[in-house]
């Protein structure tokens, strides 16, 4: 059983999106599409893969993230640090994308943004358009973004 994807998007993603400066309905349902395919809402915290938590981000990502994006917005990266527990990030960094939703959500919508995802003109109710986004930003492995769009009734609401 994974996390309840109402309760999700109000209590985990918009406050998050909304203190990062990015909020959306578009982005909450896509972060929220985005965990249902990934981890089917947290049932899986592990991938094969190597992904971790709830949005299965593996450490190349998470670090590239940090390289390749934070590092141009200080305020933001010092935002995003502040989401993150103190000693156990400078311990295990990577472990904070299994159990911090808050920081693993942060940094799931920087890697969109790293990649040059954006939501501009796009409706939060387009299930084929944030399914064509993850496809094409966050999981280019999958044939056509069938994976979001098959768990994404999971992710009624927002």
């Amino acid at each position: 059983m994974g996390i309840d994807a109402e309760q999700l998007g109000l209590h985990i993603i918009q406050p998050t999106l909304t203190e990062c400066g990015y909020y959306t309905a578009a982005a909450q349902r896509l972060l929220l599409g985005t965990a249902a395919a990934e981890s089917n809402l947290g049932e899986q915290l592990y991938g094969k893969e190597g992904g971790l938590g709830l949005y299965r981000i593996s450490p190349q990502v998470h670090q590239q993230v940090w390289d390749d994006y934070l590092v141009h917005y200080p305020d933001l990266a010092s935002r995003t640090r502040g989401l993150a527990s103190q000693r156990h990030f400078l311990q295990q960094p990577h472990q904070e994308l299994v159990f911090n939703l808050t920081y693993a959500t942060a940094i799931a919508w920087f890697n969109y943004l790293r990649c040059g995802a954006d939501l501009t003109g796009v409706e939060a109710s387009n299930t084929q358009a944030l399914a064509d986004i993850w496809w094409h930003y966050y999981h280019p492995t999958d044939p056509d973004g069938a994976r979001f769009v098959k768990h994404y009734p999971l992710t009624r609401a927002a």
